[in-house]
């Protein structure tokens, strides 16, 4: 699997609401799982996802639409997008019907809930875009959702206070949005990545991309 690297910030599961917000729950073994296979997923370590992806998911918390898009990314990474056997397509199905819950279970207050700072709303569509950028279209038709909500992330009024490592994540994403058609601007969206982030996986794979792109 060659999902290119997102740094997200993870922490537990989220409790609702702001001013009286509940007690967060505790993540089960399959959420842990899936936000861990994402992560492989993302570093390019397809040795490792299959044996880690989970066989088959825990009931999403119907508070948390992260819970259920990582759990339905760790699903859909479990399918090589170089090698795609015909039957193994139910498992990527499987993990979008997942992501499209999560997208549907979005609400104004998911903005105002933080995950280590990090804004629900805008990781929850953070993962679902990465997924769906990478899936191959001529299959699954999700590339066009992915800019999409690309473009929801870049000018959502959440954005610009989330913190810099989620950022970088969502300008990686539009850089991969961008790329084959608009390679000035993917340029531009990976010099933004390392503008917010230095170090780490998502620089690394900026300034891997923008060596190939002559820059």
């Amino acid at each position: 699997m060659h999902l290119p690297a997102i740094i997200i910030v993870i922490g537990s599961v989220l409790g609702i609401g702001t001013a009286a917000a509940q007690p967060p729950a505790a993540p089960d073994a399959a959420f842990t799982d899936a936000v861990q296979v994402f992560q492989r997923a993302s570093r390019g370590v397809q040795s490792e996802v299959e044996p880690a992806a989970p066989s088959a998911p825990s009931r999403p918390d119907p508070r948390n639409p992260v819970y259920a898009a990582y759990l339905g990314s760790a699903i859909a990474t479990r399918v090589s997008d170089a090698w795609m056997p015909w039957t193994r397509i139910k498992h990527v199905e499987h993990g979008l019907d997942h992501i499209d819950h999560a997208l549907e279970m979005l609400k104004p207050e998911h903005d105002g809930q933080l995950i280590r700072g990090a804004p629900v709303g805008i990781e929850t569509r953070l993962v679902a875009a990465r997924t769906f950028l990478k899936l191959p279209d001529r299959v699954f038709h999700r590339r066009a959702a992915g800019r999409r909500l690309v473009a929801e992330l870049l000018r959502h009024p959440a954005f610009a206070a989330s913190p810099a490592p989620l950022r970088a994540g969502v300008h990686l994403a539009a850089a991969q949005a961008a790329r084959e058609e608009q390679p000035e601007e993917e340029a531009a969206q990976l010099k933004q990545v390392l503008a917010l982030a230095g170090s780490g996986d998502s620089a690394d794979q900026a300034r891997v991309r923008l060596k190939e792109l002559g820059q």
